[in-house]
């Protein structure tokens, strides 16, 4: 189509990605000639050949996701706020004279998905987030910024997990990939983040508002991050930044058998996009746009 504007989403795996769906949807149904196509760079060094390659391509921007929002954050010429505290970019934008613009829709998109799926407010609630990766510290941003009393970020990797706890504070850090801990200020003023390991996790008696998955376990498999008998004693609510591409996760699964608030990713997903298409130019009433999307993943 004549004067088409192409964009990719790029992820590894890609094939359970609902991106193309819901933001075709939007395109044609507001009758712009846009497109999104999914792509698998396949690692790190494939991902960084695209960007540069971004620079001078048919692609007017990318929708970052799995595993490469730390390297996004990286391969950018300027940078949000948001992108800037978090240290991740989920949205990229090529300007006219072929630089690129990072933005984080991420923690925004998580924040309003939290609320409008759990009615929870952030300001005052104890959560936690399991994972450390660049969703994991969108998410913190979010719960910071909305006044959360303490977030406590659970890894496999104790040391990534104390990165990317100290990444996320108030006005900017390091790129992510040359962080000094020693030269890194505390979180930001108000909230206080702490970092411990899953062993450490069960071994505690903390009691939590709010337990966030952010890491890709139930994305294609049964996997949970923490067991139900735990989740059960010590949680009040939980959403998994994680969806399938049909049907639910098993984390979800399990918790609404329960009596624990619960929800998975595709409302965050839907948050943060339609925060990515105001990035990209469409300006469309957020109500408009969520109808849309919520006809099309029927």
């Amino acid at each position: 189509m004549k004067n088409m504007q192409n964009y990719l989403v790029v992820g590894t795996p890609i094939t359970q990605s609902l991106s193309p769906r819901l933001h075709n949807s939007v395109y044609q149904e507001l009758g712009l000639s846009r497109e999104l196509s999914a792509f698998d760079p396949g690692d790190p060094d494939g991902f960084y050949q695209l960007v540069d390659g971004l620079r001078t391509s048919e692609y007017q921007g990318l929708c970052v996701t799995i595993p490469y929002k730390l390297a996004a954050y990286n391969a950018c010429d300027t940078l949000s706020p948001t992108a800037q505290r978090t240290g991740a970019v989920n949205y990229i934008r090529r300007e006219a004279d072929g630089s690129l613009t990072g933005e984080n829709t991420d923690a925004q998109g998580f924040a309003q998905a939290v609320k409008l799926q759990l009615n929870l407010d952030f300001k005052g609630i104890c959560a936690v987030v399991c994972g450390s990766g660049g969703a994991s510290r969108a998410i913190v941003d979010a719960l910071i910024q909305g006044g959360a009393q303490e977030v406590t970020l659970v890894s496999r990797d104790a040391g990534r997990a104390e990165k990317a706890a100290k990444a996320t504070k108030e006005h900017g850090i390091a790129r992510p990939d040359s962080l000094e801990l020693d030269q890194v200020e505390p979180a930001a003023q108000s909230g206080r983040i702490r970092t411990i390991d899953y062993e450490a996790l069960y071994a505690g008696k903390h009691r939590y508002d709010l337990l966030v998955n952010a890491t890709p376990l139930g994305m294609n498999d049964g996997a949970m991050p923490v067991t139900a008998d735990w989740l059960i004693v010590n949680v009040s609510a939980v959403y998994d930044a994680v969806y399938r591409k049909s049907g639910t996760t098993a984390l979800v699964a399990a918790v609404r058998q329960t009596n624990i608030a619960a929800a998975d990713g595709r409302s965050m997903l839907i948050e943060q996009a339609i925060l990515g298409m105001q990035f990209w130019g469409i300006h469309t009433d957020p109500a408009v746009l969520r109808s849309i999307i919520d006809a099309a993943l029927l």
